[in-house]
């Protein structure tokens, strides 16, 4: 199963998984789980409700057209508004903060 994570304005992220469930390429094909992220004063979470959006494609499906209509989807959410690609977990489920989407932070 291929996973994919995106962090953002819980808002977008709300329109991006309807998007998502709508898209007749993607409906039935990806599991989506938004979860709300913890605000912490130490970082740019602090100034509005964000989440993150875990979109599973079951094995076997990760086609052209579906990587195709998915990152359309995340292209649009992201010119509506702040939306990273999230670093993979490691095995014990702490999140690799170095790199594109912690340098940021």
């Amino acid at each position: 199963m291929s996973i994919t994570e995106y962090r953002g304005e819980t808002a977008n992220l709300k329109v991006l998984a309807r998007e998502i469930e709508a898209d007749p390429h993607l409906a039935g094909k990806c599991s989506l789980t938004l979860t709300p992220l913890r605000q912490d004063r130490r970082d740019s979470l602090r100034h509005a409700q964000w989440a993150e959006i875990s979109i599973s494609v079951a094995a076997g499906l990760a086609t052209n057209t579906l990587y195709d209509a998915l990152k359309a989807l995340i292209e649009r959410a992201r010119d509506r508004g702040p939306v990273d690609e999230v670093n993979p977990r490691s095995e014990d489920g702490s999140e690799d903060t170095e790199g594109p989407a912690g340098a940021d932070r």
